[in-house]
Formats: C-alpha cells, structure tokens, sequence
C-alpha cells in the first residue's frame, strides 16, 4: 500500500525546504498544523472533529498543554474511538533529533506510561518513532529503549502500510492497533503503572507508620490509621494539582530544602484549606458544616528524613509518573488494593502493615474494571436522564435555575463505595450528560454553567461541576478509610481540565473556594446495621473499639430527605462477596438487625445488600450490581429472588459465564438491572450469556448492540414468579419442553435419596502446605493413600478394617466405573479420637501431619464422614463439575469424595436411572434450569432434586433402556482393558451409537416431537 498523494505531497515539501523547517525558529505549532494534522488525516482521523462529536467523544483531542519551566505537562494529541484513549502523540519541533536525543523520548514513555497506553509515537515529521508504553520509563534510558518502530519521511512512501495497518483509525476499529500492541509486548522491564504506585504508597504507608507511631506515643491505632491516610491523601492531592498547573510546580519539592519539613508541609495544608474547603483539608469550625475539622494531625512530630524520601520519589528523575495523565481509574484501582491492608499497633506501640482480616479471607482485593461501571452507570443512570432536561434532573426551574418548589435531583448510591469507582463513573456520566446538553441547546444561554476554551473546547463551570457532584452523588462505606479515598477521587475529579489560571478566574467570578464539602454525601458506616441493633442488647457489652468496628448506621437520619421523598433514584455498585462458612461475623450482626429478614442459610452477604438496595431504591429508580451469577439457582438465594420478583421488573441478566471479570480471582459474575415497581415482576428480561468477551473493551453496550458471533447468547424470557424454585432464561421453544418434561415426569428424587461425597480437604499433600510440613511432598498421601504406602505402614488387621476402596475419575467414567483402584482413604468420623488409641501406625502417620489438618474432627478423623450405606450395592454416582452429564452405575463398595454426589433410591432401578441421567434430554434440562459455573454444569442436590424423572412406564420401556444402558457398560468395559488403537477406536464409534440409542429411547420416555428432539439436539451440540 504506497502512501495516499497528500502524503507523499507533505514529504515534498518538506525534503524542498527542509533547511527551514530545521531552523530552531520553525516552532511546534507550525510543524503540527503544517505537517502532523494533514499527517494524520491522511489515516482517517478526524483531527478537527469535522463530524461534531461531543466532546466525550472526540477522535482527537488537542491537549491543552500546561508549561512548567521548560516542561510541558500534557502530550499534543490523544487519539482514541468511541470516548476510549488509545494512543497519544508527542511532537517536537525538527531540529529536535528524535533518534538519539533521551529527553523527548522519556517524556513521551512517561505520559503512555502513567495513562496505562501500550503504544504511543513521538514524531517531528523528519522522524517518527512508535514506543511501548508498558516499559517503566527510567531517566537512563536511551532513546532507543523501548522503541518498537523508527521511520524517517523518507521512508514514509516505503512502509506506509506498516504505518497505516497500526495507527490508522480503521485499523484501531479492527483491532489491528491491539493486536500489534498485544504482539510487540515484552515481559522484561514492563511494569504496569498502578502496580508500581501501589508499592511506592505502599513503602510511604509503612515508613509513615513506624515514624508516627514512634514520634507520638499517645495515638491509638484508629487516630494513627488515619494520620498516614490524610497525610498520603493530602500529598497526593497536591502533588497531582502541580502537575495539572492548578498548584505551582515544585512546591513540594521545595519543602525539602530545609529542616522542619512537616510544620512547613503543615502551612500548605492550611493554605489549601483557605483555597479548596474540601474535608480533605478541614482543620476549623465552619458554619453549616456537620462534620468535625482535624484538629491534631498538624500537631504531629514527623522526621524530615521519612518526608524527604516521599517527596522525592514524586519528581523528576525519582519519579516516572506524570500525575496530569493519571486516570481516576487507575488512582481507583490502586487505592482499592492500598485499602486491603490496616496499620495494627504492638503492645510496644510499633507500627505493622498487614492484611486486613476480611481481606485475606477473600483472598484479596478486586477492582471493578471501568467497562462494567460504564455499563452498569449507562442502564441505570442514564435511563433516568434518557429524554429529560438538565432543569428536571437537576429540579430547578428552567427560567431561572433557582431550585424548584416541587421534586429534587436525582440521586445516585453505591452502598459499599470502597474507592469509589462506581461513583466517579455515575458523575462522569452526569458531567458528559449535562455539558453535551448545555453545548447543543444554545450553549450562550447558560454561560454561567459551561465556558469555550482558547482551544474552543467546551467545559463546566467549576461551580456548575461542584453542583452536579452535591445534587448527585452518595455514598456510604464501612471502612473510614475507603470513605476518605472516594471524596479524594472524586475531588480530583472536580478539577480534571483546570488550571490555575481557569480556576482562580472562576473562584473570583463565584466568590467561593474551590471545592465542596462532601461531608453531606459519602458517609462512613455499616450500610446494614442500624442503630436498632443495640435494641435488646447492653451498650456496655461492646467496647469503644467493637462499636467502632460495627459502626452502624442510620438512613433515615443520615439522609432524611432523600429517605423521606422515597428513596434514591439509583443503587449502583458492586456489593462485597461473603460466604458465611468463610466469615460468619458480618452475618451474626445481620441477624440481630432490621435487615435479618433478609438472612437465610448458605448464602453470601451481597444478597443482602441486594434486598436492602431495594428497599433504598425509590419507586421507579434503578438497581443494579455486578455480582456471582448462580444467585438465580442458589438455594440460599430464594429469600432474594423472591424480593426480586415481588417487588421489581427484572430488566436484564448479563451473565459472564466462564470470563473473569475479575482477572486475578475465579469466580463467575453477571449484572442484572431492576427497576423498582413495588410490585410483582410482568416484564420480559433480556438474558445475555458471554461466552467471549475481546479485550480490551470500553463500551459493553455497543459491543453486545453490534457483535455478531456465536459468543454471544441473546433472548428475551419471562422470568418465573415469587414461589419459583429457581430462575430460568431459556427461551419460549426451550420453556415448552422443559414444561412438557414437568409434566410428562412422575417422580422427584429427594433429598434423603443422595448424599454429597466425603468433605476431605487434607487428602494429600499440596505446595501449600510445605510452608508447615517442609519435609512433606506434594502428592504424597495424607488420608488418601496409594496401597504402597499402606503396605508400607504394616497395618493390623484392626487397622486395615478402617481403610476403604476410594475412587476418582480415572475408575469412574460416564456410565461405567471399574472397581479396580489402588486408593484407600482412612476412614474415622467423630469418634476418631477414641478409636485412634488402638490404631497406633495410623496415628503415627497421620500425627506427621497434624498442623495442617483442618478437619472438624481431625487430626484423625475426616472433615464430613458419610452415611456409609450410601457407598454399598447398587448406586449412581454423578460428577457435581462437568460440561456434559457424567454419571457412573456402580455395583461394588464405592467411596468417592465430594467431588461427586451419590444417588441411591429404591424407588427405581439404578441402571435405568443412569440411562436418563446421563441421555440428552437430561442434560437439556440442567443446562436450561440447573446451575452453572462458568461454561460448566454444577450438579448438586438442588438440581437433582427438581429433574423430572419418568418411572411409571410400561415394563418393556423399561427393559428397552435397561438392556441399552447394560450394552453400553459392556462396551466401556471392554474399551478400558483394549491395548489397540484400532479396536479402541471401533469401540468408540460402538458406544457413540449406544449413546443415541439411549437418547432416543428417552426422547420417547418424554413424548419429545421430531420439531422439540431438534430443539434438544441443537442445545447439547453447541
């Protein structure tokens, strides 16, 4: 692909009057009009932003960039698709000299760097050179360090294509820029940007600590906790306002020149009291403020030497962060995990870092990424202004904008904020909305509220930004700290585009500081408890410190208007994920709350704050959280989706199915959206299942509006009522059968019928346990042993008698299960401890691993023994994890752990159950109303219980299906014991046949039509 003629025009141009254009007189501007605009023209960019697109959604933004000394603080262009940044480019002028000069190049790498972009261009015209921005930039690099491309205009006809097929706007809308950037990624020397702050605040945190701590003997761990959050928090503040020229750059850095390093950073603070009046820096008593100034922490006695080391790691060349273009998401995401960890306080007043308990039980934190708090805000938020004006979403008058006498704004809540990452997206949602609106209805009519840049682009007031975030948003979390971080985000977010220029003009036209007090809107407390749980209980029963850890909180008081006027308008977020066997105290307070109605057992905490959110939610608004998606199964969900049914719509079900939303943890998450009725659910849902999901994505809603490929699953269903076993999005075709199966089924097994596996979680040794058994080996038998170890033992014969035959998938395969096995496992129940006396190897063996034995009855007996005449005789044994339906008819003593379920039944024939089990009417049943983990069935109790199984048949249908099932075992038989390839794989094509034959003999069991069999055939296939 040669370069397009008005290319190949700007390369003559340039070669004829090259000397010119290399004069240090031929400045940037010049250069960017002359030759980078018509440059990237010439790729399909809309660098003028011809098509009119708000300003959210620019093609190109021209950075208005903040001169600071010699720096410039912000790159020339940002390029992106759809409001999503992509690429930015930095342009020198061409007597720059791109190739060897190391400034320009680690300039650019720190912008892409700290904005988390993987590619970025650094160009003069005469060059230009494509780096990776994944590379943490160092001041010792040389300009060819993390180059991935060097192309000079006399090449540019030569490699246009390689130039176009990467930067070109089509290739960015292909995919073509990512795969590139996917391609070209190197593992060494990358570091991602919130990793690398995550550990700079992180190092701060702890030196911070252990100086405060041992400065000031008389703070209690709460008041030190929040001494090293406000400091951090205050310096970050600052830090990031030089970068943006809304504070002088350098000030900081200015503090360390001297001794007294924290009296004098004191004086800033105060300054930025008098400028910003956020809580942030509240240090007096001010009328109409309900929330208490910080009158010790400027007190504090802090070493120079701790103050130093932070600051210096703030500025060039300590620091590779350029703070201007550090996203809210990304300070959010780093924040969240910063959050995961506590200062504990030593009975020798020394401060410790570590995990938060809650935390290290959910085995971390986990950051909502930015394209489901776009969707989530988008399906909520933006159907609450979809067709209104900003004087009714604002509730003022539109003659005047003087607040109206009837109604209020809208009000937005994400009832367990953390960072507050929800709620940014919920007021850059509202920021867009209102600005879009302002600049397309006659923007002259609300100067007050919106001004045009020198670059005409076009912003809020300061003021009008201020309003937005008052009117709008709440929120409420738990932990103080996390309460201090989201106003900090949010604050920063306030004064995204200012400068101090922009902003002094402003604060002088209002005659007010700079920024809201959010004192009013983000609260610290226990979302569930309410101050009814002292009722019935002495106060003097929980200390200072536990009334502070439970930290209740009252809606009614703390918001008593929007409660009085019927609630928030939205309830957004994503809710904290707790099962109760791994932390039973949240649900303990529960319980002894307004809200225990809601509790039941074998549940997770965010159901309740599902239930609660709909009682917060006013009627008509919207509630809708990202949460683990098999609540809709869940028996101890029921409570919920009841509450769901009753008294909502049920708008829509995006289920992730096997995608981790959440990269670094394993479980499966869907959104669901309701909007409030108070009344039972009549609408039709909209159920999507992602099977893939491309990354990276921005806008979910126009990927699943546009995307045409197999990945996506797409219907509408009429969810069932309030009385409802479970939920099912199965389309009309699909609820015919499923019913037909109901009624056509004339047994249910029950509960007493099966029974789950042994619960062994120590079966053999894993790495995990090294750190407590060094000398153990990984595999090595702990009560699973391989019978060399048992004969190793020298067991008597009373020991013996407690061992039994343990299966695993290797004997027990769809239909058929070999009763060889070279496993035993040791079998002791509760009265373990009293027979272990006469069982002295046993307890020898079991002795070595005591320390990491868990069990309810160890170290000698099993976590959860069974009823042991479940593993006799005749019985069925079903997979509980499996993408298709795995069940095995056994004759012979078989014990399995829970991995598996055991079914045994005398109400019908064990061979003849196991036929349709495992035929695909029954796996058309479970994929339709069983529950799912990721791509794979989850075939508990609950499931088994509600399959409708037909038994009263004539007895030649019975045998029929009996003599198949008999056949088929045959065949796996043989098929396991055949050496040959030949023989196995005639086999094979034998037993796929018997497969259909028992799949069609059930299909006559359940009287399915030619029309429903295809219906069934096509739903397995896929």
């Amino acid at each position: 692909m040669p370069a397009p003629p008005e290319v190949l025009e700007l390369v003559a141009r340039f070669r004829d009057h090259r000397d010119s254009y290399l004069d240090p007189k031929y400045n940037e501007t010049q250069l960017r009009r002359e030759f980078v605009d018509p440059l990237f023209v010439a790729l399909g960019w809309d660098v003028d932003n011809r098509q009119g697109y708000a300003e959210a959604y620019k093609e190109v933004v021209h950075e208005a960039s903040i001169k600071i000394g010699e720096s410039t603080k912000a790159p020339d262009y940002s390029f992106g698709i759809g409001g999503l940044r992509k690429f930015f480019v930095e342009t020198k002028k061409p007597s720059v000299n791109i190739n060897k000069d190391t400034d320009p190049a680690y300039q650019l790498r720190r912008y892409a760097w700290s904005a988390k972009l993987p590619l970025s261009i650094l160009t003069d015209f005469e060059e230009l050179a494509v780096y990776d921005g994944r590379v943490r930039p160092e001041k010792k690099d040389k300009a060819s360090t993390a180059r991935t491309k060097y192309i000079t205009y006399e090449e540019y006809d030569d490699r246009w294509e390689e130039i176009a097929e990467i930067f070109s706007r089509d290739a960015v809308l292909k995919g073509s820029f990512d795969k590139y950037a996917e391609s070209t990624k190197k593992k060494r020397g990358t570091a991602e940007v919130d990793d690398a702050f995550l550990k700079e605040i992180e190092k701060w945190r702890h030196d911070l600590a252990r100086n405060v701590a041992l400065r000031n003997k008389e703070l209690s761990q709460r008041e030190l906790n929040f001494a090293v959050q406000k400091t951090i928090d205050r310096i970050i503040f600052l830090r990031i306002c030089e970068d943006r020229g809304i504070e002088r750059y350098g000030t900081l850095q200015g503090l360390t020149s001297g001794p007294k390093i924290y009296p004098r950073l004191c004086e800033l603070f105060r300054k930025a009291d008098d400028r910003y009046n956020s809580g942030l820096f509240h240090f007096n008593k001010e009328k109409d403020r309900t929330e208490p100034p910080d009158e010790w922490t400027l007190a504090l006695t802090v070493d120079d030497k701790v103050l130093k080391e932070i600051v210096k790691h703030l500025y060039y060349p300590e620091s590779p962060y350029e703070f201007s273009v550090l996203g809210a998401d990304i300070l959010g995401q780093v924040y969240e995990q910063f959050l995961g960890k506590v200062i504990r306080l030593t009975s020798g007043h020394q401060a410790k870092v570590e995990d938060k308990p809650e935390v290290k039980k959910a085995g971390g934190v986990y950051y909502t990424p930015t394209y489901i708090v776009d969707y989530i805000v988008e399906n909520t938020v933006g159907k609450l202004v979809e067709g209104r004006e900003p004087h009714e979403v604002a509730a003022r008058t539109k003659t005047t904008w003087k607040p109206a006498k009837k109604g209020r704004p809208l009000k937005v809540l994400d009832p367990a904020c953390g960072s507050g990452s929800f709620l940014i997206g919920a007021y850059q949602y509202l920021l867009n909305w209102y600005r879009d609106w302002y600049t397309e209805n006659e923007p002259a009519k609300h100067k007050d509220r919106i001004y045009q840049t020198r670059h005409d682009e076009w912003r809020l007031t300061t003021a009008e930004r201020k309003r937005i975030l008052l009117d709008h948003i709440y929120g409420v979390d738990i932990d103080p700290q996390a309460v201090e971080v989201t106003k900090l985000s949010l604050l920063l977010k306030v004064l995204e585009g200012e400068n101090q220029e922009s902003l002094e003009k402003q604060t002088r036209l209002f005659r007010e500081r700079a920024l809201p007090d959010l004192s009013d809107n983000i609260k610290c407390g226990n979302s569930l408890i309410g101050p009814d749980f002292y009722q019935g209980q002495q106060l003097d029963m929980f200390d200072e410190e536990e009334r502070a850890r439970i930290n209740v909180f009252d809606w009614e008081t703390e918001f008593v208007q929007i409660m009085s006027s019927g609630g928030f308008d939205a309830v957004i977020g994503n809710p904290p994920y707790v099962k109760e066997y791994t932390n039973r105290q949240p649900f303990e307070l529960v319980r002894h709350s307004r809200n225990a109605k809601y509790y039941q057992g074998k549940m997770d905490l965010w159901y309740i704050f599902t239930c609660f959110a709909i009682d917060l939610v006013r009627i008509g608004g919207y509630h809708s959280f990202i949460a683990t998606n098999n609540w809709i199964t869940s028996a101890g969900a029921s409570l919920l989706r009841k509450k769901v049914t009753s008294e909502t719509s049920f708008l829509s079900f995006l289920d992730f199915g096997a995608i981790h939303v959440f990269t670094k943890a394993g479980i499966q998450t869907a959104i669901f959206v309701l909007l409030k009725t108070g009344t039972p659910n009549t609408c039709m849902t909209s159920f999507v299942r992602l099977r893939e999901l491309p990354a990276p994505v921005r806008d979910l809603d126009s990927y699943l509006e546009n995307v045409q490929t197999d990945d996506v699953v797409k219907h509408e269903v009429k969810v069932p009522g309030p009385s409802a076993a479970s939920f099912t999005f199965s389309k009309e075709s699909t609820t015919q059968i499923l019913d037909r199966m109901d009624d056509v089924g004339d047994m249910r097994l029950s509960k007493q019928e099966m029974t789950q596996g042994i619960v062994c979680p120590q079966d053999i040794v894993t790495k995990a346990h090294l750190s407590s058994i060094p000398d153990a080996t990984p595999g090595e038998g702990i009560f699973v042993l391989p019978m060399e170890k048992v004969d190793e033992l020298g067991l008597s014969t009373e020991e013996a008698s407690v061992l039994r035959p343990y299966y695993t998938t290797t004997e027990l395969q769809r239909f058929y299960g070999s009763d060889k096995t070279r496993l035993r496992i040791i079998y002791l129940g509760s009265n373990a401890d009293a027979r272990i006396g006469e069982l002295p190897n046993l307890k020898q063996h079991l002795d070595q691993f005591a320390t990491v034995i868990t069990s309810h009855y160890g170290p000698y007996g099993l976590h959860r023994a069974r009823n042991e005449s479940f593993f006799s005789g005749d019985a069925v044994v079903s997979l509980r994890k499996t993408k298709r339906p795995h069940f095995t008819y056994v004759d012979f003593p078989c014990y399995v752990s829970q991995t598996f379920n055991v079914i045994k039944s005398d109400r019908i024939e064990a061979k003849y159950l196991t036929g349709i089990l495992n035929s695909k009417v029954a796996w058309f049943w479970l994929e339709s109303r069983g529950k799912k983990q990721g791509d794979q069935l989850q075939v508990d109790s609950g499931p088994l219980q509600h399959l409708p199984i037909v038994s009263n048949v004539d007895s030649s249908a019975k045998d029929d299906l009996i003599s198949r099932v008999e056949f088929m075992l045959r065949l796996c038989k043989k098929s396991a014991s055949t050496k040959t390839s030949h023989e196995r794989q005639a086999l094979e094509r034998q037993i796929e046949a018997t497969d259909r034959e028992i799949d069609q003999l059930v299909y006559e069991l359940y009287e399915l039509t030619d029309e429903e069999i295809k219906i069934v055939e096509e739903a397995t296939a896929n």
